[in-house]
């Protein structure tokens, strides 16, 4: 025994997550306990007791977990040894930390009676009682003890005869004897609909007429099952409540299913949009395996490394399984992530887990591996922080793993990012990921044809182009979010999907009429300059509100790959134009133009930092290259030299001073096409332009140019 149980427990007070060890107290006589315990995997009927807290059946998050809890334990009948018996040693994986005093609660009903005891630390010697249970915690501080300690507990627990279990997302945060040595590894979860509609019985007393789908129940968190809890409240309008609150949450991976129609459901190449080069790339591969099982090419002439990138939701992974069934291969899937997260969490678990990859990759050539979040491996040529040999050895590795495929054949590598400048130079040389495609957000042509993917069978006659324009700038998941989204205020209404619940999805809802005024001008604004100064390159402009808190979006294709220090500041112009419209019409401009690293402030910072530091249009900095700024590395390129931020705040002063100066020429214009945006809610380019050309600038406005 080590401490004193009368010792008063302290725990860290930071609010940080943190690790504890809810500590039993164990009364004077420890056999007259057990025999007070229900025997080990012994079930209450129908997972829940006769009589259940008060305060419980006012929690619907704790009758969900019981719900879980239930359904997770009935699997278990007959395992050796009985989770909860003596000696024994349980891991559970949790969905989120949010579950973990959930679960504990309910592993404490269930097994020992709802028996609790006091909390303590990794380095925690108190102890006493029949089980131990280490908690990732959401309210706690960082573990105070080391995870050696937390070993040293679990021994102790082992040969005195108690239980241990872990309740944590991960196992980073649980002694390391207790996951490498664990008798029982346990899911809590999904969360399931049949488990919401359960505790919706519970709450109410009668049984929802419709339930949630499983998509929507994984969404589903104990905060939202709390929020959506009336007193006095029908089944039904409990799972009303869900479903509405979950809709804006449910924009699904990139390796998510769909519905039957979907193409997600069976993803083939013909079936994506918006992504044209890469599907061209796919399809030369699928004929070339074809080829070369033939035997009429030879695997060196096949183009087996590429690397995807683009921004989230555009259909890195889609494409993947895509292309996997294109070709008619086995699909293996790793990355950062999914190798750290198999067994412990040493880096040999790691490499064991990243050449098991390669080596089914190899076992069933012709295949294809897909590295997913490749940027989550380091660049080794900037860690600087004190386990840059870590990261280091890692990188070593995959570029070792990927040296060792290229020596066989059959095995395509596919990695995919959505940053790839952060990616270390060697794994995109040629012979490895030397080929990259970019993938950017589809343009409407593809918006269209993306739709009518997820739309299958409905709204067969019906022209999808306006929908498209406004869902200028969306991505392919996305579009299956506003399809979803349109089918549930369908199927709330009781009738078949129409072209409105569409329209009501994309129309800009949530904005009032003065907020939906304010977006009209700052578009305006946009489109009234990109017009003036790069004229030929506006696609569309949309009102469409988005989940991201956009309050609209202005489409257009660049002009050219290079840049001169001209087009730079026309950019900048243009990136600044929708404030200035703002301080224009109401006189002064409102915060939309800020906020996080999409706004147009930071854009226009962003590119004016790149211009002085990696461009050589900084007259005074001449041709020093510092470096191609990015979201993350800007504000210490700046805070590093104060000079340079004084010169890239004139940079941006004169870019903004002619924006205003621009459209104070040009009030009329803008102000017909706010008109037009608040009454259509998108314009293609073409009608954006033609309704400038209708109001040019007037002598009272400051005249032509």
């Amino acid at each position: 025994m080590r401490g004193d149980s009368s010792r008063a427990l302290k725990l860290c007070s930071c609010p940080a997550i943190c690790t504890k060890v809810i500590i039993m107290p164990r009364p004077a006589k420890h056999k007259a306990v057990a025999s007070s315990m229900p025997e080990p995997n012994k079930m209450i009927p129908n997972g829940v007791p006769e009589r259940l807290p008060s305060e419980t059946l006012l929690d619907p998050a704790s009758l969900v977990a019981r719900c879980m809890m239930r359904r997770m334990l009935a699997s278990l009948d007959g395992v050796h040894p009985p989770i909860g018996s003596p000696g024994s040693m349980v891991l559970v994986r949790l969905p989120s930390v949010e579950w973990a005093e959930l679960a504990r609660k309910a592993w404490s009903d269930f097994l020992y009676n709802g028996v609790e005891g006091g909390e303590g630390d990794l380095g925690g010697a108190f102890w006493r009682g029949p089980w131990i249970a280490f908690v990732r915690s959401e309210n706690g501080g960082q573990h105070r003890g080391r995870r050696e300690d937390g070993d040293n507990a679990v021994a102790d627990a082992m040969w005195t005869g108690l239980s241990v279990v872990g309740f944590s997302p991960d196992a980073s945060w649980l002694p390391r004897d207790l996951v490498d040595f664990a008798d029982h590894r346990l899911d809590f979860g999904p969360l399931t609909a049949a488990d919401i509609a359960e505790a919706a019985y519970m709450l109410a007393g009668h049984r929802p007429a419709s339930i949630l789908t499983d998509a929507e129940a994984a969404a589903a968190t104990p905060r939202i099952l709390r929020l959506c809890r009336r007193p006095d409240q029908m089944a039904d309008d409990y799972i009303g409540r869900l479903r509405s609150m979950l809709a804006p949450l449910l924009v699904l991976p990139d390796a998510a299913i769909g519905t039957p129609d979907s193409p997600r459901s069976t993803p083939t190449l013909d079936r994506l949009h918006g992504m044209d080069e890469l599907v061209e790339w796919g399809m030369g591969l699928a004929r070339d395996l074809e080829a070369y099982r033939k035997g009429e090419i030879a695997w060196a002439a096949v183009d087996s490394g590429c690397l995807v990138s683009g921004p989230p939701g555009c259909g890195k992974t889609l494409f993947a399984r895509a292309l996997a069934a294109t070709c008619g291969v086995p699909l293996i899937i790793g990355g950062y992530g999914l190798w750290h997260s198999t067994g412990g969490t040493h880096q040999g678990d790691l490499f064991k887990a990243m050449r098991r990859s390669f080596a089914d990759a190899k076992d069933q050539a012709p295949a294809i591996l897909f590295i997913d979040e490749i940027d989550s491996f380091s660049d080794r040529a900037t860690l600087r922080h004190e386990w840059a040999s870590w990261e280091i050895q890692i990188v070593n590795q995959l570029l070792s793993e990927i040296d060792g495929v290229s020596g066989l054949e059959g095995v395509v590598i596919l990695g995919c990012c959505n940053h790839p400048h952060k990616l270390d130079a060697a794994l995109t040389r040629a012979g490895r990921l030397g080929r990259h495609i970019r993938v950017g957000l589809p343009d409407t042509a593809g918006l269209e044809r993306i739709l009518r993917e997820h739309l299958g069978a409905d709204l067969g006659e019906v022209s999808l182009s306006g929908l498209a324009l406004m869902a200028a700038g969306s991505s392919g998941a996305d579009c299956e979010m506003y399809v979803r989204s349109a089918r549930q205020i369908a199927r709330q209404a009781g009738r078949q999907l129409q072209l409105e619940d569409l329209e009501a999805v994309l129309g800009g809802a949530g904005m009032t009429d003065a907020e939906t005024w304010i977006a009209a001008i700052h578009e305006s604004g946009h489109v009234v300059a990109t017009l003036q100064l790069m004229p030929g390159t506006l696609d569309a402009v949309s009102l469409r509100s988005t989940a991201r808190g956009s309050g609209g979006v202005v489409l257009g294709t660049p002009a050219g790959p290079w840049l001169s220090a001209d087009t730079l500041h026309r950019r900048l112009v243009c990136i600044l134009a929708g404030r200035a419209a703002e301080e224009l019409s109401f006189r002064a401009p409102f915060s939309g133009s800020g906020g996080p690293a999409a706004s147009d402030l930071a854009q226009a910072t962003l590119l004016a930092v790149s211009g002085c530091s990696a461009y050589g249009f900084d007259s005074e900095a001449g041709l020093l290259w510092i470096g191609l700024a990015d979201a993350q590395t800007l504000p210490d390129i700046l805070a590093a030299d104060s000079s340079l931020a004084v010169r890239v705040r004139r940079m941006l002063d004169k870019a903004y001073h002619d924006a205003l100066e621009l459209l104070a020429k040009r009030m009329s214009a803008l102000q017909a096409l706010a008109s037009a945006l608040v009454q259509r809610r998108a314009l293609d380019g073409k009608e954006a332009a033609a309704i400038a050309e209708a109001h040019p600038a007037s002598a009272a406005e400051g005249g032509q140019e």
